[in-house]
């Protein structure tokens, strides 16, 4: 499962970052960025998975020359964003070269990390409004799928590190609360929207490709 759950942040924070003289904040450090990295690898199969799905019910059905452009605009839309947008922070590189330049690679990765979790978010919400869109035009749903964005994961990573500097670090411990505990309000909206797509598959006909 690459949607992880970690140890609750009290623990983490106040207990184990202590027991192992400041040794776990690290490798909790690289385990929040490797989860954002899980979490876009599933992502894009999941997507590349309906979007071959999509297109062997419209071969199955004869309708796929007449739905080819949504289909290949939705396809579009998955690879542009990945390749752009969506690049892996690559947690075991962030780490190292967070050591070498004394930590201020870690802001960069840090940076990245928080602009993942929105953006991934938008990149859902565009993908299922234009699935719904070829979907409707080949029958398998009546009614659009939608997914909305958790806004409270907008979060700003200058104001953040600029409070956290006036505050001589106390907003920091708000600030690693949030990146702890941020993608656990993400996980039940998109479960919901995958559930919504996968039953339409499932009731329409083809199996959703492994």
């Amino acid at each position: 499962m690459t949607d992880q759950k970690f140890v609750g942040w009290g623990i983490y924070f106040f207990l184990l970052s202590w027991v192992t003289l400041g040794i776990y904040p690290i490798v909790m450090f690289y385990r929040r960025l490797n989860r954002a990295d899980l979490f876009r690898d599933r992502r894009m199969h999941y997507y590349n998975a309906v979007i071959e799905a999509s297109k062997q019910y419209a071969e199955e059905r004869g309708q796929y020359d007449a739905s080819r452009d949504d289909v290949n605009d939705l396809q579009r839309l998955v690879k542009e964003r990945f390749e752009d947008d969506h690049k892996p922070v690559k947690a075991g590189l962030s780490l190292f070269l967070s050591f070498i330049t004394f930590g201020i690679y870690g802001c960069i990765a840090t940076y990245r990390l928080m602009r993942f979790w929105w953006q991934i978010q938008l990149t859902e919400q565009d993908f299922d409004e234009k699935l719904s869109v070829v979907w409707t035009k080949l029958g398998i749903i009546r009614y659009p799928i939608t997914f909305e964005p958790v806004d409270a994961l907008n979060r700003s990573f200058g104001m953040h590190f600029l409070l956290s500097f006036v505050t001589l670090g106390i907003y920091g411990i708000v600030w690693d609360y949030r990146l702890h505990t941020d993608p656990e309000k993400l996980y039940p909206e998109v479960h919901s929207t995958e559930d919504a797509v996968l039953n339409a598959l499932r009731n329409v006909g083809p199996a959703l490709p492994q």
